[in-house]
């Protein structure tokens, strides 16, 4: 019996969910004589484990999110299975239905340097907005705001950010609470972002306009050796940001109050962002065209919706299902759902579930929805 195995409960899937494949072994022997009331499906059932990917999403159905979080997260860490993208994108999925923003970005960078290719898109719509079961958003784990700390200073916090920078590999620094900055703080800020930009550590900015106003009032004075961080400050921030232009103004300004050649270009590439716009667009996928659209979470309050996609594969012999506005499959009512697609196949109907999110097709894979039906996943990008 296949079972899927979770941090709080062990959840399995038998006969009256997932026949085996037609001309498969069975591993049970026939229990007709003593069938449960009410039970339904085939008497027969497989005892194999299911495989970890539909286990998280088994579990997702359910509506454990955490435990199939952690399912994902492993296998996005287990050398054996490296080049595989499944639990990547199951997990692109379940942060977008969550609407957990932060998660989502964190991730699309680890993958985008991983397997050099764009993340998904996000999408979060109405639907996705308007599930109860999203989490509260949250700062992205690499985000840092850099603001003075109780005592006003800002330079203990400058070795904070280098510090955070460093242990998580990248960073996004908002600058937007830095209402006032020193000469030496100034410098000191400057210091820290070339050894980031040396090393190569990927690094995005907020506010970067907050902190340039501060930075021109400290220095539309008289220019002098004390001012001089100031500028070398925005020098900095316009390389970090690719910023050409107002990079050789700021030169020409400075050249004129220093009497000197302003500092040279440097060359800042962001290895994630690089990495994103090497990858050409995946050419378009045809699909067909959907003829009934199913949506929100499929439970066993479901069956009006039951009764019309039934009733809507009378009117043809190809019945396609567009389940691109599905947020969960309910455990509960997978096998009702299961038997409703069976009876259509079976009466002679060719059926279509299209625009699958990864979610919910490892979850139809593994109760065999694909015997009786052609499962088609929604693009990834």
């Amino acid at each position: 019996m296949p079972r899927c195995r979770g941090p709080d409960r062990v959840l399995r899937i038998d006969a009256n969910v997932a026949p085996p494949a037609a001309g498969s072994a069975s591993h049970g022997s026939s229990r007709t004589a003593s069938r449960p009331p009410g039970r339904l499906g085939t008497e027969e059932y497989h005892a194999s484990v299911l495989p970890p990917a539909q286990e998280a999403a088994v579990l997702y159905s359910a509506n454990l999110v955490a435990p199939a979080e952690a399912v994902l997260r492993s296998l996005t860490r287990d050398p054996a299975s490296r080049s595989n993208k499944q639990p990547w994108l199951m997990l692109f999925d379940l942060f977008e239905i969550t609407q957990n923003r932060a998660e989502y970005e964190s991730l699309s960078m680890l993958y985008t340097v991983k397997f050099e290719q764009s993340p998904p898109a996000w999408a979060g719509g109405e639907e996705a907005a308007s599930d109860p079961r999203r989490a509260q958003s949250r700062e992205r784990k690499d985000f840092f705001a850099l603001k003075p700390n109780a005592l006003g200073e800002l330079a203990p916090e400058i070795e904070k950010f280098v510090a955070f920078a460093v242990s998580m590999g990248t960073v996004r620094l908002d600058l937007g609470k830095v209402a006032s900055i020193t000469a030496s703080e100034a410098a000191l800020l400057t210091a820290a972002l070339k050894r980031l930009r040396t090393a190569g550590l990927p690094m995005w900015f907020n506010n970067t306009e907050s902190l340039e106003r501060v930075l021109r009032a400290a220095f539309n004075e008289r220019a002098s050796e004390a001012t001089r961080s100031f500028w070398l400050l925005l020098f900095e921030l316009y390389v970090l940001q690719d910023k050409m232009d107002p990079f050789e103004e700021l030169g020409l300004e400075y050249a004129v109050a220093y009497e000197m050649s302003p500092p040279i270009w440097e060359v800042y590439v962001n290895s994630v962002a690089a990495a994103a716009s090497r990858v050409p667009a995946a050419p378009a996928a045809e699909e067909p065209e959907a003829g009934f659209v199913l949506k929100g979470v499929i439970s066993t309050a479901s069956q009006n919706q039951f009764a019309d996609l039934a009733s809507h594969a009378a009117a043809g012999p190809e019945l396609v299902v567009d389940m691109g506005k599905v947020l969960r499959i309910d455990f509960a009512a997978a096998g009702q759902f299961y038997e409703v697609v069976k009876a259509i196949q079976l009466a002679g109907k060719r059926v279509i579930l299209s625009n699958l999110s990864e979610l919910n097709a490892a979850l139809l894979e593994a109760f065999g929805f694909n015997r009786h039906a052609i499962l088609i996943r929604r693009k990834a990008n």
